[in-house]
């Protein structure tokens, strides 16, 4: 207190200026004093046992990963040099027991069946990643045997499927190939069912009935994000989620989409939890009851850092239903940090403990979907061992023993110090929020100003987009940003500063992006068309245009599109 008396005294002897200043480093100076003291984690922190287990027989990125009859297999995928391999291995004894698949499933699906059977399907047709396959194979657990059983409907790769009540199961998704919502009903050939309002790759697939659910994703088929996320029923028209206006579905690779189911779906209850991120830095768990998205209420957020750095979360939810729980594991991001972080969610309990588990630096992790053992435990198997490369494949394994015992701490007692520094503290927010008052009032007209451009900027932009979409003036080879603004009402100022503002792009930009999709569109629904036919209809100016642009936005040429 004699500090803080000394302060104001040598404060008001100079000027206003100087009592501002000496107001704002005392504030922080307590704040950082009074924290330690007073405040309270909102979650546990807890060290993490990670057993490392017998190595894979041989690496592997993109294979599927499941437990059945207490098992945990690895199936297909590919091994170092991005080379597929038609193999499997299942975990007994302490060893790995390699066995030979019909076909390779490289970034294939997986599917369970209501009787408890698996089965694998799609995949890159060859290697590095290259293509789709109708291929559909089944595991028998019990004689440890893969057989070649049937045929997709629509040849797939990154897709996700999941079982109904009746013994059908939900297949879509795809990879630079259109996809479609087909069904498996045991027979050896899927069945085309409906097409999908948005051509996605890898769909949650959410029971929301004993026999309707819906599909959705945060990216379309060449990784390109949406701007509007639309969900497909099995049953019904599709719609939106109001949820994902702000947040959005986790990008990183889906498991098997059940994985996530909370309910007891067995009594009619259906309810799904996924994670949802707000830009890059934010994220949360949205629980889906039926088609009904909400925020589940936590006790924290979801940490995206530890002490060591950034956490990279790298895989969707698994929920474990016996203990209540739900899993998601991640890694270390930043240089260094070769740790391995699960954080858990008890989603029983209203708002949801959270438990960030971590462990010792470990080497040789590879990053892929874990899987929940029958013990409650979660298990990594093979994955990448460098991040978006799909070149080195890890053969390592560890076991990750995340019993519930976290619980959160205790509020910490406030001695009388800590009440005298609350005292203190009350002083010197007062006299900040005195002399900030005269600096808000000044900055709110502009702010106002600004809230009232963007609005303006907004609102153009719908009508701009209607336009597009209904006009098509894009059509037009030679159109130019005064046209549109004629057409609109408007002028080249606005209309430029509009697109800038939304989209971060320029007008050029923005035509080009209808075209794109146009050519898209013209070579989607016309087999049989020329390259040569598709530029000038589409409104550009020449060929060498179109196929800078077209390979720009899509990442390949227009007739590997087209082939694809």
């Amino acid at each position: 207190m004699q500090v803080w008396i000394f302060c104001v005294i040598f404060a008001k002897e100079n000027n206003k200026r100087h009592l501002t200043n000496v107001t704002r480093l005392l504030f922080i100076l307590l704040l950082v004093w009074m924290l330690p003291a007073s405040a309270q984690k909102k979650f546990s922190i807890v060290k993490m046992q990670v057993e490392r287990l017998s190595d894979l027989n041989v690496p592997r990125i993109g294979h599927k990963v499941f437990c059945v009859g207490g098992e945990v297999v690895a199936a297909g995928g590919h091994t170092s040099g991005f080379v597929p391999t038609a193999t499997a291995e299942y975990y007994r004894d302490g060893a790995w027991h390699l066995m030979t698949t019909t076909y390779t499933h490289d970034q294939g699906g997986l599917m369970t069946t209501p009787e408890g059977g698996v089965l694998l399907f799609g995949g890159h047709e060859k290697e590095l990643g290259i293509g789709q396959t109708f291929t559909l194979e089944r595991y028998d657990p019990a004689a440890h045997r893969f057989t070649g059983y049937g045929c997709l409907e629509l040849k797939r790769c990154m897709a996700n499927a999941l079982p109904l009540d009746s013994g059908r199961v939900v297949v879509s998704g795809n990879w630079y190939h259109d996809d479609a919502i087909e069904i498996y009903d045991g027979s050896r050939q899927n069945k085309f069912l409906k097409p999908v309002a948005q051509h996605r790759s890898l769909p949650h697939i959410l029971r929301t009935a004993r026999d309707n659910a819906i599909i959705f994703s945060a990216f379309d088929i060449h990784a390109n994000p949406f701007d509007t996320i639309i969900i497909d029923r099995l049953k019904g028209e599709s719609f939106t989620a109001p949820l994902f206006d702000t947040w959005r579905p986790y990008p990183y690779p889906v498991g098997y989409s059940g994985a996530c189911s909370i309910g007891n779906e067995a009594g009619g209850e259906y309810v799904n939890l996924i994670q949802v991120m707000r830009g890059d830095s934010a994220m949360a768990i949205a629980q889906v009851k039926g088609e009904d998205f909400s925020l589940l209420q936590t006790t924290a957020p979801i940490p995206m850092r530890s002490q060591w750095g950034r956490i990279e979360w790298f895989c969707h939810i698994l929920a474990d239903k016996t203990m209540g729980r739900a899993y998601i594991e991640g890694y270390g991001e930043d240089r260094g940090d070769h740790r391995i972080y699960v954080v858990a969610i008890d989603y029983k309990k209203s708002p949801a403990p959270i438990t960030l588990y971590y462990s010792e630096p470990q080497d040789s992790v590879g990053r892929c979907q874990p899987v929940l053992t029958g013990d409650g435990n979660l298990m990594l198997v093979g994955g990448v061992l460098e991040h978006n490369n799909n070149y080195d494949a890890a053969s390592t394994v560890f076991l990750l023993h995340v019993p519930p015992n976290g619980q959160a701490p205790a509020a910490a007692s406030i001695s009388l110090w800590v009440w005298i520094g609350l005292a203190s503290l009350t002083v010197v927010a007062v006299v900040a929020v005195v002399m900030a008052m005269r600096r808000r009032c000044r900055k709110s007209k502009a702010a106002d100003e600004e809230t009232s451009t963007n609005c303006v900027y907004e609102e153009l932009m719908v009508h701009l987009c209607e336009y597009m979409e209904k006009e098509k003036p894009f059509l037009i080879s030679h159109l130019k940003i005064d046209d549109v603004a004629k057409a609109m009402n408007s002028n080249r100022t606005y209309i430029s500063n509009t697109i800038k503002a939304t989209r971060g792009i320029t007008f050029s930009q923005f035509l080009n992006h209808y075209r794109v999709e146009y050519s898209k569109e013209l070579l989607r629904l016309n087999k049989d068309i020329r390259i040569s036919e598709v530029w000038p209809s589409a409104g550009f100016s020449n060929e060498t245009s179109f196929f800078r642009t077209f390979k720009s936005v899509t990442g390949v040429s227009p007739k590997e599109w087209k082939s694809q």
